[in-house]
Formats: structure tokens, C-alpha cells, sequence
């Protein structure tokens, strides 16, 4: 047999050298890449993303980056997730720590509203009479409402719980907000806490805005018809006798009693509202406002005044609207024709009070309060 022997020149084997290398070097590059490369989990579009993959605006809703399994439900990752936001450069809480003045009055513990074990603490609560206390309060209707079984007490934040920064606007009826076109900046927070006549719809929608996440009221002030948002969580607030048999008939379904003032007995509009979304407010937390930042001024705080501490301890910022009674604007934001204010129709409140409490706030960097030049 012949064998045919080959051999390779120098220089045959030099270009044969680096067509090998340039091979291996490909491939460990492509090794590398695949390395190095991450694996993004699919991320699920399930009703709480917009088009544009941005979390929606609404407070409360919440959304995962992990996938829906094969069955369709979901995974304990997506169901435990919680909303992701940016922390707030500063919030109320963190105040305390650059003013004494603040320090000295903010109690972030303070009970805000009642609940059912509160029927037990009766005797405790009875050193004062409404809004303050229950001395006087007939037991079996406090009972009877708090232990009612439609009750339910839900909680401020809804399920979702509570994200790393709220920013709330608590938007009052003063006339500064006639003309003001603040409605696109008060939607664009996360909660919008409203009182008493919130009209919402129509004209008064670019001024004061449409959205409500919490409205406060009380049986005369109570206008749910006129608040655009039906699925809002209504706070009441007892500030009478007569305010705690109409919540009785609220949680029951009735027409409320009549309201009798003065030897005259008054109609009062039936509240549509769902018993299960109703909150009452506590007599402590109205106390610790009059007292402790009212100086206890006057008879009670305003419904406002209430709204707005109430807001300084749910929420992380705090921008509020329509306060502070203006004398160069109309008296409420939809109100025909001017209306000048006066003591009488202020009622038992010192407004003037008031007015200098949310320049003090505003000041201390507790709240910004919302100003504007006519």
C-alpha cells in the first residue's frame, strides 16, 4: 500500500493557527454573553398596569413582576406583593425630628377611629359628652352600633396595606377654590379627603377635582349624592346626641329621626351610604385636637379641621385646599353669589383660630397650604 504523506509549510500552518483561534474566541464569547445575560420574568398585565407598563395611578391596587401559573391563578409572590413606591423625601412623622413645636403636640399612636371593643371602655370614655366623650350617651345604642353586624370597620388603606408614601389633598368648601382650576392637581394624589357639601361634578370638577377617597360628614352636612366617586369610605363624626341615633338608622338602613332644635323637629336627608363602609370617628382623637392643637378654643373644631388631622396621621404628605376663610373670596367654593363671612354663619367654631393653626402648620412644614393672589 502508498502512503501519501503531506506536509505543511510554515506558512499554511501560521493561517491555519488563527482560523482556530479567531473560532475559539467566538465561541467563548458567546459563551460569556449567555452567562452574563439576565432572565427577566414575564411581567403580567392583570387590569392594574396602564398600556405604557407604569403603575396606575390609583392608590390601593397592587401589581407583581412575577408569572401566572399554568392554571391561571396566581402565585403566592403576586398574591403577598405589595404596591412600590418612591419614599418621601420628608414625611409628617419625620417631622417631629426638626420641630419642637410639632414634637410637642403630634401623638402618631392616638386612636382615630372606634371599633367594636371600644363597647367595653364605655365608663372610660364618659368623662365628657359628645364629641369629646359618651357621658350621657345611651350604652345599648353605642352598642348597637358598633356591635352592628354589618360593621365592618374596614381598614383605611384597603387590603392592599399601607404604601411607603401617601401624598393626600383634603380639600375643604372654601370660595378661594372658585376659579382656582386646581382640579387636575387635586386628583393627582394618592387619597383626596372631602367634607360636607363636596360637589364634584360638572363646573366645579376643574376647580376642586372629581376623585374622593374618603368623605367626612356629619347628619345636617351630609351631601354623598353630590360626591362624583360611589365607592368612597365615609367617615361620620358624632358631634350631638341626636348624631348617634342617626347612625343607628344609617347602620340599619332607616330614615333617620327627626332632629329636633329648639322645640322644632327637622327632617334630615337619609344618608346613602353602605353600612360596611362606614367609619366613626373616635371621641379621643376629637378631643386631642381641640385641645392640643386648638388650645381648646371655641365649642368644638370644625368638620375640617377634624379632616385635617386626620389626614396628617394616615398620610405622608398633606396638601390642603379650600381653608383658612379667606375675606377677599366667597364663603364656599359654589356658592351664586358672594357670601361674606361672618361669626353667625361660622356658628360655634373660631375660625380665626383656625386660620392662624393652618399658617403654623404650613410654616412648620407639617402641611402646605394652598394659596393663591385673586
Amino acid at each position: 500500500m502508498v502512503v501519501f504523506r503531506f506536509k505543511l509549510t510554515r506558512s499554511v500552518k501560521a493561517v491555519l493557527m488563527i482560523a482556530l483561534l479567531c473560532y475559539l474566541s467566538i465561541v467563548l464569547v458567546g459563551i460569556a454573553a449567555i452567562m452574563q445575560k439576565p432572565t427577566f420574568r414575564r411581567t403580567v398585565n392583570n387590569g392594574n398596569f396602564p398600556a405604557t407598563g407604569r403603575p396606575a395611578a390609583l392608590v390601593g391596587l397592587k401589581h407583581t413582576d412575577s408569572c401566572s401559573t399554568s392554571s391561571g391563578n396566581k402565585t403566592e409572590e403576586q398574591k403577598t406583593a405589595k404596591p412600590k413606591t418612591a419614599p418621601c423625601p420628608k414625611t409628617i412623622a419625620s417631622l417631629t425630628k426638626y420641630s419642637k413645636w410639632f414634637r410637642e403636640r403630634y401623638q402618631p399612636g392616638i386612636k382615630l377611629f372606634l371599633d367594636r371593643d371600644d363597647t367595653k371602655h364605655y365608663d372610660s370614655l364618659s368623662a365628657s359628652v359628645l364629641p369629646f366623650g359618651f357621658k350621657k350617651q345611651n350604652l345599648t345604642v353605642m352598642s348597637q352600633i358598633l356591635q352592628h353586624k354589618d360593621f365592618a370597620n374596614p381598614p383605611v388603606h384597603g387590603l392592599a396595606g399601607r404604601q411607603s408614601c401617601i401624598r393626600c389633598a383634603v380639600v375643604g368648601c372654601g370660595g378661594i377654590l372658585n376659579g382656582s382650576g386646581a382640579g387636575k392637581e387635586i386628583d393627582g394624589h394618592d387619597y383626596v379627603f372631602r367634607v360636607n357639601k363636596a360637589l364634584t361634578s360638572g363646573r366645579f370638577a376643574n376647580d376642586v377635582g372629581k376623585r374622593t377617597t374618603f368623605y367626612t360628614f356629619y347628619p345636617e352636612s351630609q351631601h354623598l349624592n353630590d360626591v362624583e366617586d360611589k365607592n368612597v369610605l365615609a367617615f361620620f363624626t358624632m358631634f350631638k346626641a341626636y348624631d348617634a341615633d342617626y347612625a343607628l338608622n344609617m347602620m340599619n338602613g332607616e330614615k333617620p329621626p327627626k332632629y329636633l332644635k329648639k322645640g322644632k323637629k327637622y327632617g334630615v336627608r337619609t344618608p346613602v351610604v353602605t353600612p360596611t363602609r362606614v367609619k366613626f370617628v373616635h371621641p379621643n382623637f376629637f378631643f386631642y385636637v381641640f385641645k392640643t392643637f386648638l388650645d381648646s378654643k371655641a365649642y368644638r373644631p370644625t368638620t375640617g379641621a377634624l379632616v385635617v388631622f386626620l389626614a396628617l396621621h394616615i398620610c405622608d404628605e398633606v396638601t390642603i385646599y379650600g381653608f383658612g376663610y379667606d375675606p377677599r373670596f366667597t364663603m364656599h367654593y359654589y356658592d351664586t353669589k358672594f357670601v361674606v363671612h361672618t361669626r353667625a354663619s361660622t356658628g360655634v367654631h373660631d375660625v380665626d383660630n383656625e386660620r392662624k393653626l393652618w399658617h403654623k402648620l404650613h410654616e412648620e412644614g407639617a402641611i402646605k397650604l394652598f394659596q393663591r393672589d385673586m
